[in-house]
């Protein structure tokens, strides 16, 4: 059985707030033992949606703020105006107290992510965190890094980037010796920036045969490489068109099989396979970013999360503070930077 495990919550960021959050914990505490919860927010608004859970009891705390961070308030408005009154500064400062063992928020990602640097401070080694999150593909998933924390990255950067991607890898998703590769606009060593070739010859030299070269955009979903390693501009990128052309593959299936009654009678005939297609596509699954490369977990939920979605943030939260990858990321820096 596994121990005990604390996370905190941010129960009023995200679109919904608490309605959201305090519902989704409720849904993931009905499926994973030995989690408490410490939630941050609106004391009466919190109390108010935790009293319509039977399983919502001793294994939550409530710390009340008088702040929320908006989603659209610009990072350094979150650290300068708003500041240690809000719930999520409170819930990233309970990790830097160990009170908890990871935070997970809804919240305003850059905001998110501003605030914890300053909180938690970055990993010695560790010159900025990435934005992580796993890639569908036909054997499971991929890490991709950075999908949009640094816009403009060095090829030291990249380097850690592959680091702590290998780490989360290995303790997160149990892989044994992970191949990793850049994203590149070919497989070919002589394509891409100077800053992508210097990165290349950097991890071929410390990952040896795990390393596989570059891999083109295609390969992101095709399941050739463990981990994938990019900047946040390019990451981010990619990331919205997979999600964007997820969404008209669903648009085009429905319209085809409501066209006609054929395709009615299809579509009844074929409903569970289609059930199942439609929970791999669906974003809510992997609901879950995390920032790669500070001293405290900390995992950002999709703003317009609902329950379901966020209940699968918290399953990750807890995934991730029951492995070893803080550790695993300390140890690779020391042995490689």
């Amino acid at each position: 059985m596994n121990k005990l495990t604390t996370i905190a919550i941010d129960a009023m960021g995200g679109d919904f707030g608490p309605s959201v959050t305090i519902k989704g914990l409720a849904e993931a505490c009905s499926k994973v033992e030995n989690i408490h919860a410490n939630i941050y927010g609106d004391e009466k608004i919190i109390a108010q949606h935790i009293n319509k859970y039977s399983n919502l009891g001793d294994n939550t705390k409530i710390f009340h703020t008088n702040e929320v961070v908006p989603m659209d308030v610009k990072p350094i408005d979150a650290l300068r105006k708003i500041g240690k009154e809000s719930s999520m500064w409170s819930s990233i400062e309970s990790v830097s107290r160990g009170e908890s063992e990871a935070v997970l928020s809804a919240g305003n990602t850059g905001a998110l992510m501003a605030l914890s640097k300053v909180i938690l401070k970055t990993v010695s080694g560790i010159e900025r965190p990435a934005i992580t999150a796993l890639w569908p593909n036909p054997e499971g998933d991929t890490v991709v890094l950075d999908l949009g924390a640094n816009v403009d990255v060095s090829p030291n950067q990249l380097v850690q980037f592959g680091i702590m991607g290998y780490a989360y890898a290995v303790c997160v998703l149990k892989k044994d010796n992970p191949k990793v590769a850049i994203l590149n606009i070919g497989h070919e060593d002589t394509k891409g920036t100077e800053d992508l070739k210097i990165a290349s010859e950097k991890l071929s030299s410390i990952f040896k045969s795990d390393y596989i070269g570059f891999v083109e955009g295609d390969d992101l979903s095709l399941g050739k490489s463990d981990v994938i390693i990019t900047d946040g501009f390019t990451g981010n990128i990619a990331l919205k068109t997979a999600e964007g052309i997820a969404k008209l593959l669903s648009h085009y299936m429905s319209t085809i099989f409501k066209s006609s009654l054929r395709g009615k009678i299809g579509m009844i005939i074929a409903k569970n396979s289609f059930l199942s297609l439609k929970d791999k596509m669906d974003p809510r699954g992997n609901n879950g970013g995390f920032f790669l490369g500070l001293n405290g977990l900390v995992i950002k939920s999709h703003g317009g999360a609902d329950a379901t979605s966020f209940s699968k943030a918290i399953e990750f939260s807890i995934n991730l503070a029951r492995s070893n990858i803080s550790k695993k990321i300390e140890d690779l820096i020391g042995e490689n930077i």
